[in-house]
């Protein structure tokens, strides 16, 4: 059975590289249309005219924090895709990520194959 992926994502960083090098992923496994933002306000702006399928937030960012994204987009859309992609993987930080609704969380410097499996997995975990 072919992998559900979203047809759109929005890609919040704000490290341009980044964005750019989670959007080459993306694009491998099948997402079409791309929405980028470098911090909070940006994004809660793009969520709102866009409705992308799958959500991809850091957590650390000038300004506030992304992990407030997290339950406000979760509240709502239950359907998105919400994966925290960020280099701080602190058991607690993790914790609260899930809590407040993310579907996974994935350590950005991790290399592009395993960041790719891990939304594949992702994918197919909400497909069960």
């Amino acid at each position: 059975m072919p992998l559900l992926v979203p047809s759109s994502a929005l890609i919040v960083d704000d490290e341009a590289h980044i964005r750019v090098f989670v959007r080459m992923i993306l694009a491998k496994l099948g997402v079409e249309t791309f929405y980028e933002a470098g911090d909070v306000a940006a994004a809660r702006e793009l969520w709102k005219a866009h409705r992308p399928g799958l959500v991809m937030l850091d957590i650390n960012m000038p300004g506030e924090d992304g992990l407030v994204l997290v339950p406000e987009i979760r509240a709502d859309d239950d359907e998105v895709y919400l994966v925290i992609l960020s280099a701080n993987a602190q058991s607690g930080t993790v914790k609260e990520a899930v809590e407040g609704g993310a579907d996974g969380f994935i350590r950005k410097d991790r290399p592009r194959e395993e960041i790719a499996a891990e939304l594949a997995e992702i994918f197919e975990q909400s497909e069960e």
